[in-house]
């Protein structure tokens, strides 16, 4: 019975992770084929602490407020003022709002081998060159963040949905930072640091985060609301918000209202990349997949050197094995520090393992695609264009632009 757990899980995860980590990074890499890639040294890749692209986000909700008369008044993707007078005024500092935010984003964290997800809130901010004359504004974008273990998501949503149930989680946040002017820094290196440098304790984190949850079904109608409650590091203040006592209490002035398939997706989409792993890699009972999962897991990550490193030890394990999963990792990882000949001989391994279900055919076909971009790189023009051809051939769409726009001349000669 447990084999064949872990049999199932192995092709689940298979359908989930290939369309995020094969087709995206190499499709959005083949937008810069024009520009051929010089050899990258493997030791400037990151491989310590690493932060994944966007898992998910939100990028619209309604923000309410209760005025002081009694009254809700909202606003798009900000919580107004609770006092009419203020949300009238003109100055630029009251035009923020109590909250606001431009994007709600998850992220993956890798810390040593540890995964921490990311709450990334991106915000309109501001201030006064002078404040006390209030002259002087200036306005800019900056960002918080909170550094927490990716298993909390299932507290904030549950699978088994509390309908009509106001509730809060305390997030216990490992590191948590504001970054000014986000859009004009290297902003992805400083959060990593900051949360690296908690890590050797050369920093302290003295904030947590309470998340606030109201999913409401009502007939057709489902909505969610939510609240990122700021709160200090202590055992005690997390406690009075997530006491249920309180939870009313909680979206009694404020809230961010978004349909909850919005929500749902913001939080399950982060939570299916939670990869399990056993850092015990000698002593799981399949080792193969707990080395497939490693490797799918510095992926991610960008940490394509250990990445290779671990798929080569998966297939130490089991070098039969008929996923042509690991051979199109491997391929793009190699592909990624522009060892373009090594790429296309995974890809030939690859193509080479046909899928057996139906549903991994779509997938397995890209890497006819994947495999005209290597051969791009290296100058080999009639090869890119066969195999984007027969990609075409067999499904993939995408694959038309490349063939457009760089096969015509081919063609004629």
């Amino acid at each position: 019975m447990k084999n064949q757990n872990h049999r199932l899980f192995s092709i689940h995860f298979i359908r989930i992770t290939i369309l995020v980590l094969v087709f995206v990074p190499f499709f959005l890499f083949a937008q810069n084929t024009k520009k051929k890639c010089e050899d990258t040294d493997a030791n400037d890749l990151i491989n310590f602490s690493t932060l994944s692209d966007v898992e998910s986000s939100i990028n619209s909700a309604t923000g309410w407020s209760r005025q002081d008369n009694g009254r809700w008044i909202s606003d798009n993707n900000r919580i107004p003022y609770t006092d009419e007078k203020t949300n009238k005024s003109n100055a630029p500092d009251r035009k923020l709002g109590l909250d606001n935010f431009i994007a709600l984003e998850m992220r993956k964290l890798m810390i040593n081998d540890r995964q921490y997800n990311v709450l990334i809130k991106k915000y309109h901010d501001g201030e006064y060159e002078f404040p006390i004359l209030k002259e002087g504004w200036e306005d800019y974008k900056s960002l918080d963040f909170y550094v927490f273990d990716g298993r909390k998501l299932k507290e904030i949503l549950p699978h088994d949905i509390p309908w009509n149930t106001k509730y809060a989680v305390n997030l216990d946040v490992f590191a948590r930072g504001t970054i000014k002017r986000y859009d004009k820094k290297h902003w992805e290196d400083i959060l990593v640091g900051m949360a690296q440098q908690v890590e050797n304790a050369e920093r302290v984190n003295g904030w947590n985060l309470v998340m606030g949850v109201y999913p409401i079904k009502n007939g057709d109608k489902e909505v969610c609301r939510f609240r990122l409650i700021k709160s200090f590091d202590n055992a005690y203040l997390p406690t009075v918000y997530t006491a249920p006592d309180n939870w009313e209490r909680v979206f009694d002035r404020s809230f961010y209202e978004v349909s909850f398939f919005k929500f749902k997706d913001f939080i399950r989409s982060a939570e299916e990349n939670y990869i399990p792993v056993d850092p015990n890699v000698d002593l799981v009972r399949d080792p193969f997949q707990n080395y497939y999962n490693w490797g799918v897991l510095k992926y991610k990550t960008g940490d394509y050197p250990a990445a290779i490193e671990y798929f080569i030890k998966a297939l130490e394990v089991n070098p039969n094995t008929d996923n042509f999963l690991i051979y199109s990792y491997l391929a793009n990882a190699e592909h990624k520090m522009h060892k373009f000949g090594d790429a296309i001989g995974y890809y030939d391994k690859a193509l080479e393992l046909q899928p057996k279900d139906i549903m991994d055919y779509s997938n397995w076909v890209k890497n006819y695609y994947n495999r005209g971009v290597s051969k791009f790189n290296l100058d080999d023009l009639q090869g890119a264009c066969k195999d984007w051809k027969k990609a075409l051939e067999l499904g993939f769409g995408p694959a038309h632009d490349y063939i457009m726009e760089y096969c015509e001349d081919e063609e004629q000669k």
